[in-house]
C-alpha cells in the first residue's frame, strides 16, 4: 500500500507503471504533480485513479477540491526541469469518490466587466463542444484568488475507460482552443486560419456576424444563391475581404448559435459554381474548406486596380450587374446616383484633355 502525501502516490504509480524512478517526474505541490508529457503519456487513467487513491485518508480531505491533479509539460524527457519547465494549461484532477475531470485555463473578457452574456455564450459553446467530444462541461469560472481578471477556467467530466494521460491531455488542448477562439475570434483571417489549422467547429459558435463574417444556416439554394454571392462580391469589394460560415444558425437578436450539419459532399462544388456564375471577376485566392461539418468560404483582400467586383443579377432578356458592399453586418447595393457618380468621374479620366 502506497502513503504518503497524494502527489507522492502518482509518482509512485507513474514510477511502479515505468519500471524506473523517474527525474522527469516531480511532485509540484502537495497535492499536484508535474511531469513531462514523454514520461506519463501512455499511463492509464486507472492506474492514475488507483495511484491517488491507494492509501488515502477521507479524513485528510477538507474542503470540496480534487484528492489530486496531474499537470504536465510539453519539454522531452531530457529537457524537463520541475522548476523551469512550462507547464500546460491542462490539469488532470482526480475526486475521492474516483471521478476524473479535465481543468483547462484560458484567456477571456476581464471579469470586472464581462457581462452575463459574455459567460453565458461561453458557457453554451463549450457545453455544446463537450457533448459532440463526449465529455461533459461542468463549470466555467474565474477564481480571481489564483488568476488575473481575464483568465477563466473551464472543468469538464471526462470519461475514462481506456483512456490515458496522453488522450485527456488532448481533449483539454483542444477545449482550450475552442475556448480561446470562440471568444476572443471574431472571424477575421488570423482566426479562419486559426480554425482550419485546429479543425474544431464549435469555435464558431462564440463569433457573430460582422463587417468580415457571414454566418448561414445551409446550402444556398433558390434566390438563397444570390444572397450568397452577394455577399461574396462584398467581401470582395471590401478592405479587408470576409468569412462565410456555411452550417451555423443564429437567430436575428439570439445570441446563442448551434451547429447545422452540410450534408453530402456536393457542398464545396455548388458554391464554386455559385460564385463563378454570379460574381464577376471571380476573386482571386478565394477558397472553400471544410471543417467537420461546415464549410469556410474565405474572400482574402483582393487587388484594389480590379475592383469592383460585380455581382450578376438575373434579369430577363439583359445582362444586370449591380455593385455590392457591407454596411455592418449587412450586404448592400450601391445606389444608382453612386453608381452614376464613379462612372462619370471614370469617364472623365479617360477622356483626352485639350
Amino acid at each position: 500500500m502506497m502513503t504518503g502525501t497524494t502527489a507522492g502516490a502518482i509518482k509512485a504509480g507513474i514510477e511502479r507503471f515505468q519500471l524506473a524512478d523517474r527525474p522527469d517526474v516531480a511532485v509540484l505541490y502537495p497535492d499536484v504533480c508535474f511531469a513531462s508529457i514523454e514520461a506519463v503519456g501512455e499511463v492509464t487513467i486507472s492506474l492514475l485513479v488507483d495511484s491517488v487513491l491507494t492509501g488515502w485518508h477521507p479524513e485528510s480531505q477538507l474542503a470540496p477540491f480534487p484528492v489530486a491533479s496531474l499537470v504536465v509539460s510539453r519539454d522531452s524527457a531530457a529537457q524537463f526541469h520541475p522548476e523551469l519547465s512550462n507547464r500546460d494549461p491542462v490539469e488532470i484532477q482526480v475526486w475521492a469518490d474516483g471521478r476524473v475531470t479535465v481543468e483547462v485555463e484560458f484567456q477571456g473578457s476581464d471579469v470586472e466587466t464581462a457581462g452575463e452574456q459574455w459567460r453565458s455564450t461561453a458557457r453554451d459553446v463549450l457545453a455544446e463542444w463537450a457533448r459532440e467530444s463526449g465529455a461533459e462541461l461542468v463549470s466555467v469560472f474565474n477564481d480571481r484568488s489564483r488568476s488575473l481578471p481575464d483568465v477563466w477556467n473551464a472543468t469538464f467530466a471526462v470519461p475514462t475507460e481506456d483512456r490515458t494521460v496522453r488522450d485527456l491531455v488532448d481533449l483539454g488542448t483542444r477545449a482550450l482552443r475552442t475556448a480561446e477562439l470562440s471568444m476572443t475570434g471574431w472571424g477575421a483571417e488570423q482566426d479562419v486560419r486559426r480554425l482550419l489549422a485546429d479543425g474544431d467547429a464549435h469555435a464558431v459558435l462564440g463569433w457573430p456576424p460582422s463587417a468580415v463574417l457571414e454566418l448561414r444556416a445551409a446550402l444556398p439554394e433558390g434566390a438563397g444563391e444570390l444572397d450568397f454571392a452577394a455577399d461574396v462580391c462584398a467581401f470582395a469589394n471590401g478592405v479587408r475581404g470576409g468569412t462565410i460560415i456555411v452550417g451555423v444558425a443564429r437567430e436575428p437578436g439570439d445570441q446563442r448559435a448551434r451547429l447545422i450539419p452540410v450534408d453530402g459532399d456536393e457542398g464545396p462544388a455548388l458554391l464554386r459554381r455559385i460564385i463563378e456564375e454570379r460574381v464577376f471577376p471571380v476573386p482571386e485566392r478565394l477558397f472553400v474548406h471544410q471543417v467537420g461539418n461546415i464549410l469556410v468560404v474565405r474572400v482574402p483582400p483582393q487587388d484594389r486596380l480590379v475592383s469592383p467586383f460585380l455581382l450578376r443579377v438575373a434579369v430577363p432578356g439583359l445582362e444586370a450587374f449591380a455593385v455590392v458592399e457591407r454596411y455592418g453586418v449587412e450586404t448592400r447595393a450601391r445606389s444608382a446616383a453612386a453608381l452614376h457618380t464613379a462612372l462619370a468621374v471614370g469617364t472623365a479620366a479617360l477622356l483626352p484633355r485639350d
